[in-house]
Formats: C-alpha cells, sequence, structure tokens
C-alpha cells in the first residue's frame, strides 16, 4: 500500500517531469523527492520513471499507474474538498443582486469563479431596479447587492466601494448641453431631474438629483416617477428631463436619441456592496464579497475606476478569502511545510 506522500510526490512528478519544480510545487526539498521515488520503486519492484541528466520521462508502468491512481486521488481531493467546504458554511445557495449593467458583468464573473471553487454552493443572479432599492434583502429575494451608493439604512452593512466613476448627464440629442463634452454642475440650473418611486429613500434620490446647485440655483423634479432606469431614459429621449449616470452609459446605453455630458464637478457616482447587517458573519456571503473584489478590476468600463480598496463596513471574516479548492499537498497531515 502507498503512503499519501508517496502519491503525492508521484502524481506531482508525473506531470512536472522535473525533479526541483516538483519539489518547489509541494514545499519541500529536491532529495525527499528523489528519495520518495526511489522507496516507492523498491516497494512495487519496478522503474516508475527514466532519468538522464536532460530528461524524466515515465517508464509504461508509471504511465499505467498513473492512469489508474489519478482519478482515485481526485476523488479523494474533492471528498476531502467537500469536507473542508461544509465545516466553513460553505454550503448552500446565495443570491446576489445588482443594479446596471457592469455590475451584473461583474457579478456574474464572480458567479463563475465562487462557484469553480466552491462546486458544492450555487449562486442566482437577481437583477435590481432603482424602486427596489434595498427592499429585496429584506424581503429575502437576495442576500447580497452591488447597488448604487449611498445606501443608509440602519438595518443594512455597506461594504467596499466596488466601482467609482465621473458623473455623466443624460440630456436627449437635441438639448441645449448635447455635444458639449463636459460642463460644470452650475450649468444644470434651470434643468429637470426624472423622479425616482417613493419607495427610493430621499437621501439616495438627493445625492443623485441635486435639488440645487452649487451657487444656489434650483434644479426641478419631473412630475411623473421613474422605477427603472430604462424608464428614466425614455424620458431623457423625449427632452422632458435629464438623469445622471456613469462611465458604463457610454459602453452599455448608447442610443440615437440621447447624448452623455460629463460632469467632472459632481460627486461621482459609486457602485457598492450592501447586504443585512444580521448577516455580517456569514461565511458565506463574506467569501463572495472577496470573490467580487477580485474580479471587478478587470471589469469595470472604461473611464470607471475599481475602487476594491474601500474599507468594510465590519471586519472581515479570518479565513473567507481563502481558496477551498484542495491542491495536493492539502490533505490534512500531509508532506507540506506550509
Amino acid at each position: 500500500m502507498l503512503e499519501r506522500a508517496e502519491i503525492e510526490i508521484f502524481l506531482t512528478l508525473a506531470e512536472e517531469l522535473h525533479f526541483g519544480r516538483t519539489a518547489a510545487r509541494l514545499h519541500i526539498s529536491p532529495p525527499q523527492v528523489t528519495q520518495t521515488v526511489q522507496k516507492t520503486e523498491r516497494r512495487l519492484g519496478v522503474a516508475l520513471f527514466t532519468r538522464t541528466s536532460r530528461r524524466v520521462a515515465l517508464t509504461e508502468v508509471g504511465r499505467s499507474l498513473r492512469e489508474d491512481l489519478l482519478p482515485l486521488y481526485e476523488g479523494i481531493k474533492r471528498a476531502m474538498g467537500r469536507a473542508e467546504m461544509a465545516g466553513r458554511g460553505m454550503t448552500g445557495m446565495l443570491s446576489v443582486g445588482f443594479m446596471g449593467t457592469q455590475a451584473g458583468r461583474i457579478l456574474s464573473a464572480a458567479h463563475a469563479v465562487f462557484e469553480a471553487r466552491n462546486p458544492d454552493f450555487r449562486v442566482r443572479i437577481v437583477e435590481t431596479h432603482l424602486h427596489h432599492h434595498v427592499a429585496q434583502l429584506r424581503d429575502g429575494t437576495a442576500d447580497l447587492l452591488l447597488t448604487a451608493l449611498p445606501v443608509d439604512e440602519p438595518d443594512m452593512s455597506v461594504g467596499a466601494v466596488v466601482t467609482r466613476g465621473v458623473r455623466y448627464m443624460c440630456v436627449a440629442a437635441d438639448h441645449r448641453l448635447a455635444g458639449r463634452g463636459a460642463v460644470s454642475f452650475e450649468d444644470l440650473a434651470g434643468e429637470t431631474f426624472v423622479a425616482f418611486a417613493e419607495s427610493v429613500p430621499a437621501h439616495w434620490a438627493d445625492f443623485h438629483l441635486p435639488r440645487w446647485t452649487p451657487g444656489g440655483q434650483p434644479i426641478g423634479r419631473f412630475s411623473e416617477p421613474c422605477s427603472t432606469y430604462a424608464e428614466a431614459l425614455a424620458i431623457v429621449a423625449a427632452g422632458r428631463a435629464i438623469v445622471p449616470g456613469d462611465a458604463q452609459l457610454l459602453l452599455f446605453y448608447q442610443r440615437p436619441d440621447i447624448s452623455f455630458v460629463k460632469i467632472p464637478d459632481m460627486p461621482p457616482i459609486e457602485h457598492g456592496l450592501v447586504w443585512r447587517t444580521s448577516d455580517d458573519t456569514d461565511r458565506r456571503l463574506r467569501a463572495f464579497v472577496d470573490v467580487v473584489l477580485e474580479v471587478a478590476p478587470a471589469l469595470a468600463s472604461p473611464g470607471t475606476i475599481p475602487a476594491a480598496t474601500g474599507t468594510s463596513a465590519v471586519p472581515v471574516v479570518p479565513g473567507a478569502a481563502e481558496a477551498t479548492r484542495p491542491s495536493l499537498s492539502a490533505f490534512p497531515g500531509g508532506i507540506s511545510s506550509r
């Protein structure tokens, strides 16, 4: 019967075909690799590798042994991984919601990475709209949101800011500001913003749709509230109001009847992660948050700055970000010196 260390070293060397790389990968010394392989070959009474000064290769018996051992070994790794994930609470399902196309792309990428690392876990992605705000967290249809900030609710925790982008204004194609590239906040005097549904808190609406310019000039609100961003864009295209957004507008929301104008002196638009405060210690949620912050920088729209260095609202659960896929040296009591 081969020992676990012998199996690990044999399979790793069979893949690397190099004693130095095998030793580095398993965090042991090259002589330990050589000694263990020789011990295995003596026990079996047959050579598993041919060695020269330039080349290491499997013998016919070595290839057969690798083919027989590898699926069994992978099965053991999967079983150990499932047990480890269950011990960490990494089983079940998490529902995550997104607002906007960019947030959807980020969560979709995080979903793929997270499920690959945690095969017994399922992530369900749902869309959230302006009128929802954090309602989906409260009614349980979502456990985590990647949404436009600010969120200031006593029962909600706000984690890291994921993206931060300069503010743009959506105006009709024939609007007086269309085609100007960039204007100042003060240039919005006398304009009319769309209005949001009553379910949207005043602090959120006032941040995105300020009622006054820095110089004290009024900005109006449209009489009919919008429940979704698509509804807001329809009102903008008709020339009845304007609505803000960030740089993802240029990539995902182009249409011939709307123009986008940069407002660089307005506060930037941030998207962040929000969850129920009662779930602050949920390892599954925090592990998914870590994956979102990992994948987001590569997916931020041009002109939108990845801002995943923000500070979490609560302490990160120790170990939540660790990869859960076991390696060749992941067996308890194995040969790794880590």
